[in-house]
């Protein structure tokens, strides 16, 4: 093994591996902050992540996943719900659509299953499901009462039942042991066994009724963060106790930073620098780089002076759209000049806020397939309006992101007379509100001029 010494390192605790350098002034290496735990992330929460970790600095993602780590910790009372919440909205996402069976009864077993689905306030295919359930966990002898079934004549009723596909396949490889796969046959005998014996059907019905056929989760190639004995031995807890696991709790906790991504630059900075054993190399290194990058640039390269006003707009925010309400967004913001769509979505911003049945709107939303959102947008938010965004977000039990997407559709739709709303949002600069009405005016006079109109 390679002597310390030769690493360039002054120093080591003995709670170190011998293959983790400590940092000196010759060694600029890693801080060791714990085993590396495994990940894996949905390509556009994975995109949205390493963006905002290069907004902040250098090699910073790791840092921003231990920050939404402990941020999900610090309001442990509210995972559960969020758990849940996110586990039916993927499942919304990945379920299969119902394969559709035409099912022949006689007419003594049609009036039970009537009965029956009237008992319980369900409906015929729920029950079916249910019943398919317990024929493939515990078919016993079917071949004869399914080749008697077979044959019968009576079947003179005929109704229309929903099932998962898996269980069509499972059921007809089942049969087709026997030779022909009677798959009509095999699900009345099915039906009749459960009549004859019910069980604890209203307990089967809540879980095996409603279950769903689901596609795999789509998540990218796994990524290694590095979490600290603590740190892990908290997420282990929490996700023992909501019978979850590490990958689920961090893709939740992600999310939960990328809507509300508050204070991320201090909160990443004292990540880095938790510990007092390096913490003065990490910041004089932190210096040094700053000092760099300011020497590599261009001697002749102007700069400008901040405006004593600030910036009226705030900093920019990323949000995410499909590619045809971005592309329609940009159609109707060239209509006030170049460069409005961020003074457009401002604008939706501030009638979704004033929109009194926004719940209702939010609610209808969800249930509409939504596109992959793939395309960014860049927004400049003040605080103020952020405010007033976060505080409809926790009303409704929202986020950032959805209400904002939710503020381009209704802005796409109703949009008319909203002129004097964009000239308000675009020019709510004090100090150059003159210039930037005398600019505007000239660019109308010519983009009115080039169409001909000639007024």
């Amino acid at each position: 093994m390679v002597a310390v010494g030769a690493l360039g390192c002054e120093s080591r605790s003995r709670d170190l591996p011998e293959q983790w350098p400590v940092m000196s002034e010759t060694n600029m290496g890693r801080v060791p902050v714990g085993d590396p735990i495994p990940l894996r992330f949905d390509q556009e929460t994975k995109q949205r992540l390493e963006e905002l970790a290069a907004g902040i600095g250098p090699r910073r993602f790791g840092a921003l996943v231990r920050v939404a780590a402990r941020r999900l910790l610090a309001d442990a009372d509210r995972v559960p719900e969020a758990l849940a919440q996110a586990r039916r909205a993927s499942a919304d996402a990945r379920r299969f659509p119902w394969a559709e069976r035409h099912l022949d009864l006689d007419p003594a077993t049609n009036t039970r299953l009537h009965q029956v689905a009237h008992e319980f306030h369900t409906d015929r295919s729920a029950i079916v499901r249910v019943a398919l359930h317990r024929f493939l966990t515990g078919a016993g002898r079917f071949r004869h009462p399914v080749l008697r079934e077979d044959t019968r004549t009576d079947l003179t009723y005929r109704t229309r039942v929903y099932l998962n596909r898996s269980t069509l396949v499972r059921l007809e490889k089942l049969i087709s042991r026997n030779g022909d796969a009677r798959t009509a046959a095999a699900i009345r005998v099915a039906v009749r066994r459960l009549l004859d014996n019910p069980g604890d059907l209203a307990a089967d019905l809540a879980t095996i009724g409603t279950s769903r056929d689901l596609t795999p989760e789509a998540l990218g190639p796994r990524t290694n963060v590095h979490f600290d004995d603590d740190l892990r031995g908290q997420l282990d807890t929490l996700a023992e106790r909501l019978d979850s696991d590490r990958a689920e709790l961090m893709r939740l906790a992600a999310r939960q930073l990328l809507a509300n991504p508050r204070d991320l630059e201090k909160a990443v900075t004292e990540e880095i620098y938790r510990g007092d054993a390096n913490r003065a190399r990490l910041l004089a290194r932190d210096t040094r780089r700053r000092q760099a990058a300011a020497a590599d640039q261009p001697a002749h390269t102007p700069t400008r002076a901040p405006s004593p006003q600030g910036n009226p707009f705030g900093r920019r925010h990323v949000f995410r759209f499909d590619e045809d309400t971005k592309r329609r967004l940009e159609e109707l913001a060239d209509e006030y000049g170049p460069r409005r769509v961020s003074a457009l979505l401002r604008v939706g911003i501030r009638k979704l806020i004033a929109y009194p049945a926004a719940g209702e709107a939010l609610a209808q939303a969800h249930r509409t397939a939504a596109p992959p959102r793939i395309a960014r947008v860049d927004v400049a938010l003040d605080d103020e309006l952020l405010a007033h965004l976060d505080a409809l977000a926790e009303r409704l039990s929202s986020n950032r992101q959805e209400l904002v997407h939710l503020a381009a559709t209704r802005i796409l739709r109703f949009h008319h007379n909203i002129e004097n709303r964009m000239l308000d949002e675009m020019f709510r600069a004090p100090n150059n509100r003159k210039h930037l009405l005398a600019k505007h005016a000239r660019r109308e006079r010519i983009r009115r001029r080039d169409r001909g109109s000639g007024t």
